[in-house]
């Protein structure tokens, strides 16, 4: 690979993306620019004014390339797609606010229950937030409850068998569609209308509602149509409430940034038909070396990628880097024109003001959260790195736990610990090939040189394509030689200790087949291993059982005369499982679609 130098030399004075690196190879920053040269050219500038987190990227630099693109809006594409690939270190890398309560709407089951999470996931489900304060989400779900009664248990809802409603149907919380009381065509109505009004479209929500009205008054259904009256004018009442802007129906979104020396937040206020209707925050850590310019514009990008509702105008507090570039980019997503103000006076700038003060606080509130628990976890690692005399801390730990049902379900458990905190999306999971009788040893070898190889072939897999900086086995000295066998024949040196534990089956100490550490002298230290192992036994238990339901439901049913594939799954979703499935009457059987009386006292008689 050419120089440094060598490269700045050679830049073309054309648009494009770079890429700088580390001395490992990693990625560690991206960028786009209307005219490479000029812009790679003045990292490398020796200049008083160059701020701290320019100078802390550039000492860090060890590699520079580049790759021309055809217009600046190809450019700010693929920075956004290496950006989300390569996840550089001084890069802003959009998270979504997970850390904070959310409404979650099920649209993707037959009758969507309505719950508060705190994990975004591409799920099927319809997310809305954020919302900063508990009390606040919960608020709002009640409110969202007596306007359209949508239930939030986890009852497995079959119109061929009813249930008995429960008190929040008698409270008016719920319209008990497991009772049958609301067919599924109602019930997709009110579900669509409380999305909608949890975007803030009370005026569709409103139209939609009078329109029922009218119908159901028409048909002489008087009770009814006074139970929609009694929603509207409660959406009334809550509507007046809410801060009105302008008395235009605008469409726009308010965007503005806060930033320490080291983080960025960013707060977005929705603006619909004149009124504020939402918020959302996000923080952009170790943003590195870019300006509110480049900032604002990264952030937009990775923003309306993950959210498709594009409004017609998007107020800033900074103008963009390439702000023509980036409107044409929002236009074509759109599907119509997207106007881009920074505005100076008047009721726009207060909004983006308000927008200020919302991102201000959100930084502080990450700094008083995430970085104290952050900074805690960190002072753990020191004190693993201690205790252990590792050469440094261990920011990525990778712990393994077998669990199996003697000869059956031999699976094992990766769990991933990085900077102290679980990050579940590099959790993986095995199921022996190779080992088919129980054996903890040779189980987890072959998860390990499964593991491994996966690393070395140059996997993609973000959780196999990099090395731990500590392994944790579950078990004692031999479970760790077996892996240290693996490690040695793969040419790898990575630190192995097992996770021993007492006579209670609590952790007690960490072992490496040479020496035993105590964990009962740091109640810190004894907290983390411990979280650390109980993780490991979960997810490993977890996929034990999972196969072994499969195994069980498989086994009964497959043997079952008469019932193919098709069947099965007809009879699966009827009745939720095989016991349920056992104690139905005959009847009940012969009801679901396409069994009959004769096959039902078939299956009646088979699973007796």
């Amino acid at each position: 690979m050419p120089s440094i130098n060598e490269t700045l030399k050679n830049l073309p004075e054309l648009p494009g993306v770079y890429i700088m690196r580390d001395s490992d190879g990693t990625v560690i920053y991206v960028g786009k620019a209307r005219i490479l040269k000029n812009r790679v050219k003045s990292y490398f500038q020796h200049r008083e004014d160059r701020d701290s987190k320019t100078a802390v990227l550039v000492s860090n630099v060890e590699s520079l390339e580049y790759i021309v693109t055809h217009t600046e809006e190809e450019a700010l594409i693929l920075e956004n797609t290496l950006i989300k690939r390569y996840k550089p270190k001084y890069n802003i890398l959009l998270k979504d606010d997970k850390t904070y309560p959310h409404i979650r709407l099920t649209v993707q089951e037959d009758f969507p229950r309505i719950e508060i999470t705190r994990r975004v996931e591409k799920d099927g489900a319809k997310y809305f937030g954020t919302y900063v304060k508990m009390n606040a989400v919960r608020d709002s779900i009640e409110v969202l409850r007596r306007l359209f009664p949508i239930r939030t248990c986890r009852r497995t809802i079959t119109p061929e068998k009813k249930q008995k409603p429960c008190l929040y149907y008698h409270i008016g919380l719920c319209s008990a569609p497991c009772a049958g009381y609301i067919s599924k065509d109602e019930y997709a109505e009110l579900v669509k209308n409380a999305a909608a009004f949890l975007d803030g479209r009370h005026d569709d929500v409103i139209r939609k509602l009078e329109k029922e009205m009218y119908r159901l008054s028409e048909e002489l259904k008087f009770e009814k149509a006074a139970v929609i009256r009694d929603r509207i004018n409660s959406i009334n009442e809550l509507y007046k409430k809410q801060a009105v802007y302008s008395t235009k129906m605008d469409e726009r979104d308010v965007i503005a940034l806060h930033s320490d020396d080291w983080h960025y937040a960013a707060s977005v206020l929705a603006v619909r038909g004149g009124r504020l209707v939402g918020k959302r925050s996000y923080v952009l850590e170790g943003m590195g070396a870019a300006s509110p310019a480049e900032v604002i514009e990264s952030f937009m990008v990775q923003y309306y990628e993950s959210n498709p509702e594009i409004p017609k105008e998007i107020d800033l507090q900074v103008e963009p880097e390439s702000i023509d570039t980036l409107a044409q980019f929002l236009s074509k997503k759109r599907g119509g024109k997207v106007t881009i103000t920074v505005p100076r006076k008047g009721k726009k700038a207060e909004l983006v003001d308000i927008a200020m003060q919302n991102a201000r606080e959100e930084l502080e509130l990450y700094k008083r959260n995430v970085l104290a628990s952050k900074a805690k976890s960190l002072e753990v690692l020191k004190k693993l790195q201690e205790a252990l005399m590792l050469e440094k801390a261990p920011m990525t730990i990778e712990a393994y736990d077998i669990s199996n049902t003697g000869s059956t379900e031999i699976v094992s458990s990766m769990v991933v610990f990085r900077e102290g905190q679980p990050d579940p999306k590099s959790y993986r999971r095995f199921k022996m090939k190779v080992i088919t009788e129980q054996n903890d040893y040779g189980s987890l070898q072959e998860t390990l040189v499964r593991r491994f190889n996966r690393y070395l072939s140059g996997s993609e897999d973000e959780a196999f394509g990099s090395l731990p900086d500590l392994i944790l086995v579950d078990g004692g000295a031999q479970h760790v030689n077996a892996a240290k066998e693996v490690l040695n024949d793969a040419g790898l040196d990575i630190p192995v200790w097992g996770m021993a534990k007492d006579d209670r089956h609590r952790s007690h100490r960490l072992v490496n087949g040479t020496t035993g550490i105590p964990l009962s002298r740091d109640s810190d230290l004894l907290r983390f291993v411990s979280a650390v192992q109980n993780e490991a036994h979960r997810y490993a238990l977890q996929y034990n059982r999972s196969l072994r339901k499969k195994r069980i439901v498989k086994s009964e049913l497959d043997d079952l005369r008469g019932v193919g594939p098709a069947r099965k799954k007809i009879l699966l979703k009827a009745f939720g499982s095989v016991k349920k499935l056992r104690e139905a009457s005959v009847e009940e059987i012969a009801r679901v679609e396409g069994i009959g009386p004769k096959l039902a006292q078939q299956i009646k008689s088979q699973l007796k």
